[in-house]
């Protein structure tokens, strides 16, 4: 199965022929070797690298006409980037939803638990 990267790379690839890896890194606002580097580590594009691109090709979009074929591919492109974001951010949520109930459930008392148990006022001393 084909990852988004290689994806997004091979869209990039057809919609502008003369895209290297380093053009591309660099269209990501990145050094020329960004690419190699993430992908060869087997790590995600960054998200800011990602939008960085997307208003690259906002730039290059203005070039072409609204309803030629290379206008679509870019718009496809970029709708790409938008819902790999978006994908992202939900499974962050998920993640941070999961840990934050299992954060509570540890840090709180059940109501039973607690019923009719009072512990000692906290206090503060202050020296003078």
């Amino acid at each position: 199965m084909i990852n988004f990267d290689e994806e997004l790379y091979g869209a990039m690839c057809k919609a502008f022929p003369e895209t290297t890896v380093r053009s591309i890194s660099r269209a990501m606002g990145m050094s020329d070797g960004y690419w190699s580097s993430v992908t060869s580590q087997g790590l995600k594009i960054s998200n800011s690298a990602l939008i960085h691109l997307n208003e690259h090709l906002d730039v290059q979009r203005i070039r072409f006409d609204r309803d030629s074929a290379k206008s679509r591919l870019v718009k496809f492109i970029q709708t790409m980037i938008a819902r790999e974001i978006v994908k992202r951010f939900s499974h962050e949520v998920e993640l941070m939803d999961k840990v934050w109930d299992e954060a509570s459930l540890l840090g709180y008392p059940k109501d039973d638990e607690i019923s009719g148990v009072f512990g000692a006022m906290p206090f503060v001393m202050v020296r003078g």
